[in-house]
């Protein structure tokens, strides 16, 4: 008889929840445990041990290599090693680069009927494609116009699986939301990118009003002058890893 193995503890049901996708993936059965107390009794997680992944003892060696590789930043299959940040970073290309094709099309729908005018340096030419036959869709969407019909309220009204509110929307939830998305998208300028801290040599800065020394002398003459405390009158750049602040670099 195969025996359960506890390979990892948490008291968010989510984590384990997120590690048994990526074990699964892989082929491994996992089982969570005692993640209904918690849900229920948040306070009792670490009187009860934490929600529990569980795995069969069979698996378990090849499952704790997995957990390692995460813990230590990498994912990996049959094909090699893969770093998870610049898988993230790769991803993230991907999905601007699609958000600025679409957003390209909405500008000009032309393109729809001239894909080849469209380019796209990380996008295979089938990507493309797709995109078109989702700006097709929504393209037709965007034209639908509002047709009220008693006849169909009241079929929808008196069907126990029916939607009524169907009748009064022309479009789905899902164009809303695309619409949105794509409406927000502003593409990347010079002033974006991220500076290098010269302190840890690390990009996750930004720009923004100084929090270093900010209770200087004129800070607080400025402030007892207007009786409340004065707005940071500094600019500098912050770094999220170290806590340097410094200025742009020329």
């Amino acid at each position: 008889m195969i025996k359960l193995e506890t390979l990892y503890r948490s008291n968010s049901p989510i984590d384990c929840h997120i590690l048994k996708g990526r074990l699964e993936r892989e082929g491994i059965d996992c089982f969570v445990f005692d993640e209904n107390i918690v849900w229920v009794h948040p306070f009792r997680a670490v009187a009860i041990g934490g929600v529990k992944l569980k795995v069969p003892s069979d698996q378990l060696d090849l499952a704790k290599e997995i957990l390692k590789q995460i813990n230590e930043g990498y994912l990996f299959d049959e094909n090699g090693k893969y770093e998870i940040a610049e898988i993230l970073h790769s991803e993230y290309e991907k999905q601007m680069e699609v958000l600025r094709i679409k957003s390209e099309i909405r500008n000009n729908p032309a393109l729809i009927d001239r894909p080849m005018e469209i380019k796209a340096g990380i996008l295979s030419r089938n990507d493309i494609d797709c995109i078109i036959d989702s700006e097709t869709n929504f393209q037709l969407l965007l034209n639908n116009k509002f047709e009220f019909t008693w006849k169909d309220f009241l079929f929808e009204l008196f069907d126990f699986d029916g939607d009524v509110f169907k009748c009064l929307r022309t479009k789905p939830f899902e164009y809303y939301l695309d619409k949105e998305i794509v409406a927000n998208y502003k593409p990347k300028s010079s002033s974006d990118f991220a500076e290098i801290c010269p302190n840890c040599k690390s990009t996750n800065t930004r720009n923004g009003y100084a929090i270093d020394y900010k209770w200087d002398m004129l800070y607080l003459i400025l402030s007892l002058f207007f009786l409340v405390p004065f707005p940071l009158i500094r600019k500098k750049i912050h770094c999220f890893d170290c806590g340097f602040d410094f200025k742009k670099q020329k």
